[in-house]
């Protein structure tokens, strides 16, 4: 099967696309690469790619009226990024930057809106997802409003644990690739309140924080704090 293909099967943009339809997008994908730090693209610059994480990390972030930044969402191994400028060639709603070496797959506005033409039911499923992601982007819009800092440091840990942790003896490992300012950013919060936050679920008994690991202990104590 092609390598591409076997990418675009796991990104749950795609995966529910029969196998010639997987074969038509990857024929008119292409393969690019970026450094750790490199920007991919800067918040307001004209948007006509879809990218597909083969491997590597990115963050997603905005910057405020200050340019205080202030993290979304982070993007990994087969997640996805840039569809809505896909979709209606606008300029870019954030900042993309790499925080470990990419190879990613790319897909191009004109090619992709060309296929569907030819294709249209393509596109069904494809907007399926996407309507999920504006769900989720809905929930941490509230999550920054409505939750106390305990409520924030709780969703991201949980949010992590989901896309990156690693399960061993109970408990959940996470390597995030991100600074604890970076992580602070993504909750809202200070550097400080969330490292005090830290502080209390270690104390707790919930986490165990290391210098670059979290390990979680509890989930479910975790879990109460957002409920």
């Amino acid at each position: 099967m092609n390598s591409k293909v076997q990418v675009l099967r796991k990104v749950s943009v795609f995966s529910s696309l029969s196998k010639i339809h997987l074969d038509e997008i990857a024929a008119i994908t292409h393969t690019k690469t970026y450094r750790k730090n490199e920007v991919i693209f800067h918040q307001g610059d004209p948007g006509s790619l879809l990218f597909v994480l083969k491997s590597g990390a990115a963050k997603i972030s905005m910057l405020d009226a200050n340019d205080k930044e202030y993290i979304l969402k982070m993007a990994y191994e087969n997640d996805f990024f840039g569809e809505m400028s896909l979709l209606d060639g606008h300029f870019r709603s954030a900042t993309v930057t790499a925080v470990k070496d990419i190879e990613a797959i790319v897909l191009y506005r004109e090619d992709f809106t060309h296929l569907i033409r030819k294709t249209p039911a393509v596109v069904l499923d494809m907007v399926a997802v996407m309507s999920r992601r504006l769900r989720k982007a809905d929930e941490n819009i509230a999550s920054l409003t409505f939750f106390d800092a305990y409520g924030k440091v709780s969703r991201l840990l949980l949010d992590l644990a989901d896309s990156e942790g690693q399960a061993k003896d109970g408990q959940i490992i996470l390597n995030p690739a991100l600074s604890r300012h970076e992580m602070a950013n993504m909750t809202g919060l200070s550097r400080e309140t969330f490292t005090r936050v830290l502080t209390e679920f270690e104390v707790k008994g919930r986490i165990k924080a290391e210098k670059k690991k979290i390990v979680i202990l509890d989930e479910i104590a975790l879990k109460r704090e957002i409920i």
